[in-house]
């Protein structure tokens, strides 16, 4: 393209002065799709999601409220988008699991907890566990925006909390999974959730904390206990509806 001529960018017709275009971004210099194209694109795209990937992981695993806070206030550029984070954390768990077949909470529950045979739906749940943390998102949002109300952070952003939290809860679970296969240890299980739970806890009393610590923990408890119970009366009426169904048949 010479000099002396106006550059208008091939996406939306922007005059562009540059490189890139002030209006959608893209590059003036735009190449033909041929295998060299290709093999850059998917380069770049690789490079860039695990770059992020990592940086948000690290973050989240040290600091987790002040990180979330970051990424609503506006620092986004670095981390991995929080839907994003939490498709991919929880795909790579699905992944791991139905691979080498052994779901530890289902393992745990069988040899170790028999009652665990009597709750509704509890089978399913322990095979589909991450499956089971993204339904719960929107519950637990629920839960701290009306709790939290105060600080006036709309529902989508206290969804994108959760998003950040419940999938670096994922990648703890992770990080523990080879330990928990070669053992087969329900305690080391155990441990692992205990873990992850007051990860959780502790990342949004880091969020939400602006009186005492105190306060912000028994708010926080009390958001994680209303949600378990209003689920756990969900799956119980579930639980008759269907036991009515089948008598009824």
């Amino acid at each position: 393209m010479d000099a002396g001529k106006s550059k208008h960018c091939l996406n939306c017709g922007n005059i562009v002065e540059g490189n890139f275009c002030s209006n959608c971004g893209q590059s003036v210099h735009v190449s033909r799709i041929n295998p060299k194209h290709v093999a850059e694109e998917l380069q770049y795209g690789l490079l860039h999601v695990n770059k992020g990937m990592i940086f948000t992981i690290k973050e989240l695993i040290i600091n987790p409220g002040p990180t979330i806070k970051n990424y609503i206030g506006g620092k986004r550029v670095k981390y991995t988008k929080p839907f994003l984070f939490l498709i991919v954390i929880g795909l790579i768990y699905s992944l791991i699991f139905h691979f080498f077949h052994y779901f530890p909470m289902e393992e745990m529950n069988n040899h170790y907890t028999p009652i665990y045979d009597y709750i509704p739906l509890q089978h399913w749940y322990s095979a589909h566990y991450s499956l089971m943390l993204l339904c719960l998102i929107p519950f637990y949002s629920l839960s701290t925006y009306w709790f939290f109300r105060r600080q006036k952070y709309n529902y989508v952003e206290h969804l994108v909390l959760f998003s950040y939290l419940t999938g670096a809860k994922i990648f703890i679970l992770l990080l523990f999974y080879p330990a928990i296969y070669l053992t087969r240890s329900a305690h080391l299980y155990q441990i692992v959730q205990l873990v992850s739970e007051a990860y959780l806890i502790w990342g949004l009393v880091q969020f939400f904390k602006t009186t005492s610590w105190m306060r912000s923990v028994l708010k926080v408890i009390s958001c994680i206990i209303l949600v378990l119970v209003i689920l756990l009366v969900l799956v119980y009426l579930l639980y008759l509806m269907l036991r009515y169904y089948d008598l009824r048949l």
